[in-house]
């Protein structure tokens, strides 16, 4: 509901401002337009299994490239409950079990394109790692040459301060594994390019606050 407030104030499509922001603090995106998006997108993973449910798909082009951007809106729920070795143990064990299951291989599929050390990616929210492979893998359904995973957070009155510092933790993990260190994770700019699986890829976080009177509005 608040991804859906932020892009329909007054019932009118508007590009929210700290999103917009986020974009064009990179050089490669100066003079982006964008030119079409869909809710709920869902990109094919490897294997068979659920595949990348994104919040947000749009696609925009600059003057030189096509770029496809995939958003993971976030209040204060977690980047899913799993970590990338929690996922894999627990598909691991539902196989033992006698349950029919791809995801083991779906992991490592995923863990290949990224090009880390596996185990580097063991502590790191299974959910993102699904949301930047996504992001690529949409990109080259799309034609693009360019792909920006953005994390669009929403504050209000229900969020809690414990829950996004976790989430800020987790995001800052994330980050760290593709080679950005913390310190330089600040919110409002992209980071990159980094190359995964062949694709430029752009990512950053954008952070909406909602004031009172939207707040009220949503409930």
């Amino acid at each position: 509901m608040e991804l859906a407030k932020a892009w329909f104030p007054e019932g009118h499509l508007s590009v929210p401002p700290e999103f917009m922001s986020l974009l064009i603090s990179h050089p490669q995106l100066q003079g982006l337009k964008l030119i079409n998006g869909i809710p709920e997108r869902v990109t094919r993973l490897p294997e068979r299994g659920e595949g990348r449910n994104h919040d947000l798909w749009l696609l925009g082009r600059t003057e030189s490239e096509l770029v496809t951007i995939c958003v993971e809106a976030k209040a204060d729920e977690p980047f899913g409950n799993d970590t990338v070795a929690e996922y894999r143990n627990a598909a691991l064990r539902r196989r033992e079990r006698g349950e029919a299951t791809r995801a083991p291989e779906r992991i490592n599929a995923l863990l290949d394109m990224v090009g880390e050390p596996k185990s580097t990616w063991d502590s790191v929210r299974y959910q993102l790692l699904a949301a930047i492979c996504g992001t690529v893998l949409q990109a080259k359904y799309d034609t693009s040459s360019l792909a920006v995973f953005v994390v669009h957070e929403f504050q209000t009155d229900k969020t809690k301060a414990e829950n996004l510092q976790r989430n800020s933790e987790d995001y800052e993990k994330f980050l760290a594994v593709i080679d950005f260190p913390s310190s330089e994770s600040t919110n409002a700019r992209l980071h990159g390019p980094a190359t995964i699986d062949g694709m430029e890829c752009l990512m950053g976080k954008a952070v909406r606050v909602f004031p009172v009177k939207e707040i009220r509005d949503l409930e």
